[in-house]
């Protein structure tokens, strides 16, 4: 099983405190012997702590200490080198450690101590990559805290969405009727703007076992859905060159969604696609009175303006282009064949090397270069 913010949470080991136990320790523990050289296990330093404050010093290391430290290390880091050591040591010390594992990891939730809960519940995961409650609750608590944490940072709000995403799609390989991860799957394909998969996973929900106020909200929840599963359907119609029937669907939201700089940008490149230049114009010119600097608009505004042989005013466009978002290939390759256009050898030349300079194997930088190359030998 993988795990994508096992990066994060290796700064936790800071938590950790290591001591040696040597081989000849008694622990009355069955079916499990210490390794000849001893073993090096880990103690949650806090709880620690706390039975040195609290208890005799003949009681301060337990096995239950051991159990917990151990459980907590995985969690952190699952690939830690006494790995397969602390997984052995566990299960013979309680047989139905999955158990306590997830006992524990939720009594840390609901303690508020959300990122402790996190590790416990990763930990049972790892043991049983197929336990049912540990990867949802799992799920839940990574949402939980990336919602406390993470609203102002937008990489490991990421970061932990794809997490509960993953281990979320795993649950439901293994139980096609959990009706809970359907619904919030549904929440997290709509967020990252997936409607159509949103759609399915919430019209999945509703046939499966959920207390009525929750089939309720997603009922709701379906009535905004659809018209962004057209979106949907419409921009990745247009995305795949299928621009007509990308139109179609696209122009039916119009009237309800006209200031929706999204929806108003794919209905122009669909235009654009189909050398309906004035149209286009009219809708990147609508976006970009919705969002001045959006510089995909910027680009494809300069190439409407150039399929309908208005020079300048496409030459404007990737200007404003560059002072928004610095030279790339695609930019510089636009200007220079504007300006051999306009018999400009010069200026087409400059952009054309500035686009070199960036990356001398671009293939369209190439062509273009190979192009001036021919006007020059044809002058």
């Amino acid at each position: 099983m993988e795990f994508l913010i096992n990066d994060f949470l290796l700064k936790k080991t800071e938590e950790i405190l290591f001591i040696e136990l040597k081989n000849n320790m008694e622990f009355n523990i069955a079916n499990y012997q210490l390794p000849s050289n001893g073993l090096d296990v880990p103690l949650i330093t806090e709880e620690l702590a706390e039975n040195i404050k609290t208890k005799k010093e003949n009681e301060v290391l337990t096995v239950t200490g051991i159990v917990r430290g151990m459980i907590y290390l995985l969690g952190i880091d699952p690939s830690f080198k006494y790995k397969d050591e602390y997984i052995k040591f566990l299960y013979a010390v309680n047989p139905k450690i999955e158990r306590y594992i997830l006992k524990s990891g939720l009594e840390f939730i609901n303690e508020g101590k959300l990122i402790e809960g996190i590790i416990f519940l990763k930990t049972l995961i790892l043991l049983n990559n197929y336990d049912i409650d540990g990867l949802f609750n799992y799920s839940l608590a990574l949402l939980e805290y990336r919602d406390k944490q993470f609203l102002n940072k937008p990489k490991s709000y990421k970061l932990f969405t794809r997490e509960a995403r993953d281990k979320l799609e795993k649950l439901l390989n293994s139980d096609k009727k959990h009706g809970l991860a359907y619904y919030y799957l549904g929440y997290i394909y709509r967020e990252n703007k997936e409607f159509n998969k949103a759609k399915i996973h919430w019209e999945e929900a509703l046939k499966l076992e959920l207390e009525e106020n929750i089939k309720e909200e997603i009922r709701t929840l379906l009535s905004e859905l659809e018209d962004m599963a057209q979106y949907e359907l419409g921009y990745q119609a247009i995305l795949s060159g299928r621009s007509q029937e990308g139109l179609s669907i696209l122009i039916k939201l119009e009237e309800k969604y006209s200031t929706w700089w999204n929806l108003l940008f794919f209905i122009g490149l669909g235009y654009r696609q189909l050398n309906n230049f004035e149209k286009a114009v009219v809708y990147f010119e609508r976006v970009l009175k919705l969002k001045e600097n959006q510089i995909d608009t910027i680009v494809e505004l300069g190439l409407s303006y150039g399929g309908l042989g208005e020079i300048q005013k496409s030459i404007d466009c990737f200007y404003k282009a560059l002072d928004i978002g610095g030279e790339n290939n695609e930019i510089l390759c636009n200007l220079a064949m504007l300006y051999l256009e306009l018999n400009n050898i010069g200026k087409a030349e400059e952009y054309i090397n500035k686009s070199l300079e960036i990356d001398p194997n671009d293939e369209i930088t190439l062509l273009c270069s190979n192009k001036i190359q021919e006007v020059k030998n044809n002058l």
